[in-house]
């Protein structure tokens, strides 16, 4: 056994507290042990993905890119790794070969199995390449990328449509400055989402390093240039798709003979991306039926109004929804999750499983006035029970709403000690991102039930309570924001949540959050290499992918199948250290119905973005300012300020939570700031 993972609970109980400090949540000392009737099924990892085109034999042309030599799979997104497939949407299965990925201190490479799920690469895959010594001054960064459109750009980025027409994307740099400088990493970040199942087309030019030296093509990309290829058995299968790679440079215009590095990829379809998590949803819902889960109170505490002057009954109990997932353990004794999956290769329900759930009844409420339900979102790593939070007290009572939450499955206080241990092997990945996929449907659920259910519970029956059943809201806070809008795509019942200093793409997340250094430092002891870090956390995006917000934001205004039309409010706080403020300008740039909402900031506007006045009805974007500086752009670190963290600050203030309230009920974004953006006092 390991003995570096013998620490693993003490570090876990240490995160854990404080990501449950995000939301000032009183000490839960109810016992909600989730039970489920499913077998012990051992290690996930030795489970087959059934995946389309699942294989981990070896690549014919070797499992590594030779366009950059310095780091296995790099360049990235290497079209090395997508493996024809016409089964597949894209014409494509994404597969890595068994030494593709990072490797840990123990010689284990990531498994490549359950990447061929994806045909395809991520809605915000950056590119990655290593130009040693990098002098990246001119580059378009963070908060001033407008000139990566430019026609002399260094750096160019092509969407290409089927008929092979070509647009430009705009992009942003980022620099791992935690190595260094010659065994730097180059981000080269969309500065917008990227289409579903689309080609694109990215070159390298005029790059050099700190001494003004110019970059050569390495051995391989140059050979791939100048077409002398045959015989060589790694590059000669790839020529033609390079020299169409060339074909459409030179039709936008490129001069290819300036060119260092260039290559295409293809980004996920939707099926791809959400077929899993809709076909989840779909059969849970057939399951439970109508009226959704069943819910069973297990606890009910009135409070005095000395004791409590905002809530007056919390229940506490749990709903029974179907189970998805297949449970083994692993070193530790600690759980592992991945998806159970039928005979057909599709995910399929293997037993039930009780959900923790807590309800909170405001003072108002018991006068008969007319209440609203709201579904509320935790944060990081946290419990629902975080919901019992002193703000959320005020809102419920102020504003007139009962609340209900959950626990989001995959990224809650019982899921992090195998997040630690996920760090030490990423292989068993699946641990998260496939749970996140239970957790949202969980939530889906129980916005169903609250409607259907709710009013019903004997528990209530003499608390003489006016239940609106015909809408359910939610609202998130942090981690809570950062899943709400997947939470808000999936659900057939919400049609309209506000978003607590969110963000999206926790690849670029969690490189520039402080919460995240602890992890970071457990990650350090299994892979060293800083490549192998950063490299590793976007490979393990791919699955993750399947629940991140980066990947349904577009379906907010474009409902998934079976989802109506939606509409989010976004709320952050500006020089937020725990969650990236910035990760929130490629959504309002993308042009899918997010609107950047006036009097943004007194510093920085979000280039090729134009601001809306107020009133809006649809979605948006307001900015809290409680004085705090921006971060610096285009570095891959925590924030440095020492400045008070404002992360806890919005959901604070009156003004706030009265937009939130107008917004959930009318859905139009009213100014609560007196007309010149959301200042301190």
């Amino acid at each position: 056994m390991d003995t570096r993972l013998t620490f693993l609970p003490l570090l876990a109980l240490a995160i854990s507290s404080a990501a449950c400090g995000d939301d000032a949540t009183p000490t839960d000392t109810q016992d909600t042990t989730v039970t489920a009737d499913v077998a012990d099924t051992g290690d996930p990892a030795d489970a087959a993905d059934a995946a389309p085109g699942d294989t981990t034999a070896p690549l014919p042309t070797g499992d590594c890119d030779p366009l950059d030599p310095s780091f296995c799979s790099l360049p990235w997104p290497s079209n090395l790794y997508l493996a024809p497939d016409a089964s597949r949407v894209t014409g494509y299965t994404l597969t890595f070969g068994a030494t593709s990925l990072p490797e840990n201190i123990e010689g284990t490479h990531i498994d490549p199995a359950p990447y061929t799920r994806r045909d395809g690469y991520g809605p915000h895959e950056p590119l990655i390449v290593r130009f040693a010594d990098l002098d990246v001054a001119g580059l378009p960064t963070e908060y001033d990328g407008a000139s990566s459109l430019d026609a002399d750009a260094a750096i160019l980025w092509f969407a290409v449509a089927p008929d092979g027409t070509t647009k430009r994307v705009p992009y942003f740099v980022d620099v791992d400055i935690a190595a260094a400088p010659a065994d730097r990493l180059l981000f080269v970040r969309p500065a917008v989402l990227l289409e579903e199942g689309m080609r694109y087309v990215v070159a390298f030019r005029r790059l050099k390093d700190t001494d003004g030296a110019p970059y050569a093509p390495s051995p391989a990309f140059a050979a791939l240039l100048a077409g002398t290829t045959a015989g060589d058995p790694a590059l000669a299968p790839r020529q033609a798709r390079f020299d169409d790679v060339f074909g459409v440079l030179d039709g936008a215009g490129v001069d290819t003979s300036e060119l260092i590095l260039a290559w295409d990829f293809v980004t996920a379809s939707a099926d791809s991306l959400f077929g899993w998590m809709l076909d989840i949803r779909d059969k849970a819902f057939a399951a439970t039926g109508e009226d959704g889960p069943v819910i069973t109170i297990t606890e009910v505490t009135p409070h005095t109004v000395e004791e409590d002057a905002n809530i007056a009954l919390d229940l506490i109990g749990t709903f029974s929804v179907p189970h998805f997932m297949e449970v083994g353990t692993s070193l530790n004794d600690i759980i592992a999750y991945q998806v159970h999956l039928g005979p057909d290769g599709r995910p399929a329900q293997d037993g039930w499983v009780d959900a923790p759930l807590w309800i909170r009844v405001p003072r108002s409420a018991l006068d008969g006035t007319p209440h609203d339900l709201l579904l509320y979102g935790h944060g990081q790593n946290g419990r629902g029970s975080q919901v019992r939070g002193g703000f959320n007290a005020r809102i419920a009572n102020d504003h007139h709403y009962i609340l209900a939450a959950t626990d989001m499955w995959g990224m809650s206080e019982e899921d992090v000690p195998g997040i630690l241990q996920t760090l030490a092997d990423f292989s068993g990945f699946t641990r998260l991102s496939d749970r996140l996929l239970q957790g949202v449907v969980n939530h889906a659920l129980l916005a169903r039930a609250l409607r259907r259910r709710l009013p019903g519970l004997s528990e209530l029956a003499a608390s003489n309570l006016n239940i609106n059943t015909d809408e359910v809201y939610y609202s998130g806070i942090s981690q809570g924001g950062i899943y709400g809008p997947v939470v808000v795509a999936v659900s057939p019942d919400i049609r309209r949540g506000h978003m607590g200093v969110p963000g999206n793409d926790y690849s670029f997340l969690l490189t520039r959050s402080r919460n995240f250094e602890a992890f970071f430092g457990l990650l350090a002891i299994y892979y060293p290499d800083r490549a192998s870090q950063v490299i590793a956390l976007q490979a393990v995006h791919e699955l993750w992918n399947g629940a991140d917000s980066v990947s349904y934001l577009r379906h907010i205004a474009d409902p998934l199948p079976g989802s109506p039309a939606n509409a989010i409010l976004l709320a952050p706080a500006k020089g937020d250290v725990q969650v990236a403020v910035s990760s929130n300008d490629w959504v309002l740039r993308s042009d899918i119905g997010v609107a950047l909402m006036a009097n943004y900031d007194d510093e920085r506007e979000i280039w090729g973005v134009t601001e809306t006045p107020y009133p809006h009805t649809g979605s948006g974007l307001v900015l809290y300012d409680f004085g705090n500086p921006w971060p610096d752009g285009g570095v891959i670190l925590p924030p440095t300020s020492d400045f008070a963290d404002p992360h806890g600050e919005p959901r604070q203030e009156d003004y706030h939570n009265a937009q939130l309230a107008h917004f959930l009920r009318t859905g139009e974004i009213i100014d609560v700031c007196g007309g010149d953006g959301c200042h301190p006092d």
